[in-house]
This record gives structure tokens, sequence and C-alpha cells, in this order.
């Protein structure tokens, strides 16, 4: 049956001494993968470093402190494996355990904290586009 489909569309495409050229078909999610790379390495991934930014509200900026030392906010850190994301514990600001999860992640700096003793990352999974922040 699929095979008289397709030779009946042929014969409908020829008809009339020329020939239409049909476009190749191409699977959704191949159109969607973008290519990463880091350290001499390609990823491939759902999102850009730049779609991620928009994505997530992770606007590059930087500012100064009193005693005038420049933070970068939302900084691209480059490509992790695994998201060590730390939990806290009640309403403690800092963290004590963690939880990882497998995958290949982009990594944000979002905020230096305790005068950068602490801070604030912010992992996006490259194949699933998937967000987790982390606070350490």
């Amino acid at each position: 049956m699929l095979k008289k489909s397709l030779l009946l569309i042929v014969a409908l495409l020829t008809i009339g001494g020329s020939t239409i050229a049909a476009a190749p078909v191409v699977p959704a999610e191949a159109a969607t993968h973008h290519v990463i790379k880091w350290h001499g390495k390609k990823y491939r991934s759902k999102y850009t470093v730049k779609q991620m930014r928009r994505k997530f509200h992770l606007k590059y900026y930087k500012t100064k402190d009193i005693a005038h030392v420049t933070w970068v906010h939302n900084r691209f850190l480059g490509i992790s494996k695994g998201a060590n994301v730390h939990t806290g514990a009640g309403s403690e600001t800092h963290a004590h355990g963690a939880v990882t999860h497998k995958g290949h992640y982009a990594m944000f700096m979002t905020d230096q904290l305790d005068g950068g003793n602490a801070y604030s990352l912010e992992y996006i999974n490259l194949k699933t586009g998937k967000h987790y922040h982390d606070q350490a």
C-alpha cells in the first residue's frame, strides 16, 4: 500500500515532463538542537547560551560594591557534567546536603554573597532545558 502511494506521488510530480523536487523531511527534534563549544568540545543543546539567558532571565551585568570591587552577575561559567544542587535546611541561608542531577548542564553564576565566600548558581540541562537553582 505504501509503495503504491509513493509511486502515485512520484507519477503526479513528473506529469508534464518536468520534475518538482520535494524538500527533504527533517525531524522536528533535529531542527531544535544547537551546538555549544566549550574547551575544545562540542555539546548538543536544546537552547543556545543567548536563548537560555532570555528564557530564564539571566541578563549579564556588572555592579560595584562600597570597596569598588566589580561583581559580575549571570556570568556563563561553562558546561558541567552533573548539577550538584544543595538543599537548604529550613530557614537557614546556607546549604547542608546536596542532590546531583545527571547530564550536562550550562552553569551561570548569578550572585556572590558574603564577600565572595558564598555564591548562587543556575544550572540548565542541555538536553531538556530543565532549570535548577543552587545556593551554597
